[in-house]
């Protein structure tokens, strides 16, 4: 059966130039946009009078009296009186047939008597058409993910109402500068519109007048009925109250803080800005040790039992990568991720802190892999597979503490560690020929990797390469049955000039290709395997837990876990397609390598695990009879119940360091003297 194609002409136009087109055809839309002001309440006064139902009926009206006449049907309708005649009137006149009414109600609204309120004001839009003919700018559109450019709404000032202010003043604008804003939840606010409290007071020979009293309590507003003479009636909250006066907002949003990667030093900086009431430093801390850092670890526990019971009998390949919290060895924690190959689902990610390996960064990496493969091996999974980098110590224990377990190295990292020695040896100047072969002598040992399924087909082709450089592409090996070059024929039109045999360049990558420590690793590259997802992985760590922060170790725990969910919750992403059933792609420039290229756009992100995460929270400080004034001790597991700080000596008293590092400048002193006293 034939295929489907859709009639009229096809496109030509790339997605990008519809994109511009489409923005120029708004620019020029937006401009012809105007807005009838303070006639406003005349327009619908004319709807109401004559008994019309919509906005269209009265354009209908008026564009049917401005056929009889070439005087303004708005002013003839609404006064009943006619203007003298001029011919500034005619000449002034906007023809409506030139304007459009763009009605921009939302349908499906829950508030389904909106036309009935009289203080209730409709979206539309009056645009003069300047004998342009427009298109419908969605017809094209592709891109339904891309953001239109917004445009300010008409400004209607009589039907704002009273409590509705506008800010058009410089004492206006004072005022709105001098107040805040602060958190309310609808439902309080919804008890505040139908409350409804007395003028005077009502208790016994009281009487006297009520105010009402604003007091700010952390992210909460209270708003207190007071008589004059003290008496209080009646106390509003912004926000829900938990047990023992726990605002809920002051806990909503600490959490979100933490399940959002933020950092709360930035989020008390925005709130600042923006006059927020939030809730202390110290309240944060609290809460974040008491019910958010627990509930994360709790929330992770389950999701993993449920993805390690989907393994369970399974043979396992797994892939492995460590990661530090600073560069060098400096580092203080390592998260060491164990993935699964096929799903990229995360089975396993620890963390240990230097203090737990004698204080000795370099120990991190493997002390974290053992810790992390005895957790799976002790979960009953079938692990036959494991892959990781090239790390000596891991590499060494797999060969002696788990012979049965095939160990594989990451093929990327090979193939840039290659990348890193043909380019240093071809910064010689007697090598400099080399470096023109770099990506093709790189991209072969990616294609002997990929095709190779014994040692010996490995070395065979990958040796290949030292006779094809020289433009020999036969030749005859004893140990290896390939004798040829895999590529077809090659054409005379050549850029690339061929190395000479023997020749300083050549000998160069003679010692590359044959190098014994690469020639040994072999097997670790016949099953072809990569950790690429893994390294994407450690990418999304940073969003939770930036290595321009410190954390304490159950924090850094606690974010590295909630890096884990998102990506197991977000691992089925499918890419966006176009109209035309194309996937969709986003360009991005590298600039390491000086050249443009493309990634598959995937719908977004929905993070259905957080208003779980919300629940567990909310549900832990309701269980807690205690509060959050108790005193936590340390886990058993928390490295600071080895050492309170990762110096190696004890810090003396702060008031002796500042004694030690005054200044031996002063304003008084002779500055040679000082100078001769330090050359002393």
């Amino acid at each position: 059966m034939a295929e489907e194609t859709k009639r009229g002409r096809k496109r030509t136009l790339t997605d990008s130039t519809r994109k511009n087109n489409r923005k120029k055809l708004q620019t020029i839309y937006n401009k012809t946009r105007i807005n009838i002001g303070s006639v406003f309440e005349r327009w619908l006064a004319l709807k109401t009078d004559l008994n019309l139902h919509s906005h269209e009926d009265v354009a209908k009206v008026l564009l049917d009296s401005n056929s009889e006449s070439c005087i303004s049907g708005v002013e003839e309708i609404i006064t009943s009186r006619r203007r003298p005649s001029k011919a500034k009137e005619c000449n002034s006149f906007i023809n409506p047939f030139d304007l459009s009414i763009d009605v921009t109600e939302v349908e499906g609204s829950k508030w389904t008597d909106d036309e009935e309120d009289e203080n209730y004001v409709p979206s539309f839009n009056i645009t003069l058409r300047e004998g342009l003919k427009m298109t419908d700018l969605h017809d094209e559109d592709e891109d339904s993910e891309d953001e239109a450019e917004e445009s300010e709404k008409p400004e209607i000032d009589a039907s704002l109402g009273t409590t509705c202010n506008q800010v058009k003043t410089h004492e206006e604008m004072q005022e709105f500068l001098s107040d805040h804003p602060c958190i309310t939840y609808c439902g309080q606010l919804l008890k505040l519109a139908n409350l409804k409290m007395p003028e005077s007071c009502t208790n016994t020979d009281c009487g006297a007048k009520v105010g009402v009293v604003k007091e700010v309590v952390a992210s909460a507003v209270y708003l207190i009925w007071i008589c004059q003479k003290g008496h209080t009636l009646h106390r509003w909250c912004s926000q829900p109250v938990l047990n023992r006066g726990v605002h809920s907002g002051d806990l909503m949003l600490a959490s979100s803080v933490v399940l959002s990667g933020s950092n709360f030093q930035k989020v008390t900086m925005f709130a600042k800005f923006l006059q927020l009431p939030i809730l202390s430093k110290s309240t944060f801390y609290r809460m974040q040790r008491h019910y958010i850092v627990p509930s994360v670890r709790e929330h992770w526990i389950d999701h993993q039992n449920s993805v390690l019971e989907d393994f369970r009998g399974l043979d396992l390949v797994i892939l492995g990568d460590g990661r530090m919290d600073s560069p060098g060895h400096s580092a203080q924690y390592c998260s060491y991720t164990f993935m699964e190959y096929t799903t990229k689902k995360i089975l396993c990610i620890i963390t240990l802190d230097k203090r737990m390996v004698d204080k000795k960064s370099t120990n991190l990496e493997r002390a974290c892999f053992v810790k992390g493969l005895e957790f799976l091996l002790s979960k009953d999974m079938k692990i036959v597979e494991v892959v990781t980098d090239a790390h000596l110590q891991i590499s060494s224990l797999m060969k002696k503490d788990y012979p049965d377990i095939k160990h594989s190295y990451d093929v990327w990292h090979g193939t840039k560690n290659l990348g890193k020695k043909i380019i240093k040896a071809g910064q010689e100047k007697k090598n400099q020929g080399l470096l023109a072969w770099t990506k093709d002598v790189v991209n072969h040992f990616w294609y002997t990797a990929q095709i190779s399924s014994s040692i010996e087909d490995f070395k065979g082709t990958w040796i290949g390469v030292l006779h094809h450089v020289v433009n020999v592409h036969e030749w005859i090996l004893s140990y290896s049955s390939t004798n040829k070059c895999d590529h077809g024929p090659l054409t005379s039109e050549r850029e690339k000039g061929w190395l000479e045999r023997d020749s300083p360049a050549h000998v160069a990558l003679r010692h590359i290709v044959l190098d014994k420590r690469l020639l040994n690793n072999i097997p670790y590259y016949l099953n072809f395997r990569s950790t690429a997802e893994l390294e994407t992985f450690q990418n999304l760590i940073l969003m939770y837990a930036s290595k321009r922060h410190s954390y304490t170790p159950p924090v850094y725990q606690c974010r590295n876990l909630l890096a884990a969910l998102d990506h197991n919750c977000h691992t089925d992403r499918s890419v966006i397609t176009n109209k035309d059933g194309s996937g969709r792609y986003q360009r991005v420039f590298q600039k390491k390598s000086c050249r443009w290229s493309v990634t598959p756009c995937k719908i977004p992100k929905e993070y259905q695990y957080i208003p779980q995460l919300m629940q567990r929270i909310l549900v832990k400080r309701l269980n807690d009879n205690i509060g959050m004034n108790q005193i936590l001790a340390l886990e058993v597991d928390d490295p600071r119940r080895l050492s309170a700080h990762l110096a190696p000596i004890p810090p003396p008293p702060t008031c002796q360091i500042v004694n030690e590092q005054k200044s031996r400048f002063k304003s008084t002193d002779d500055m040679d003297k000082t100078i001769d006293y330090w050359m002393e």
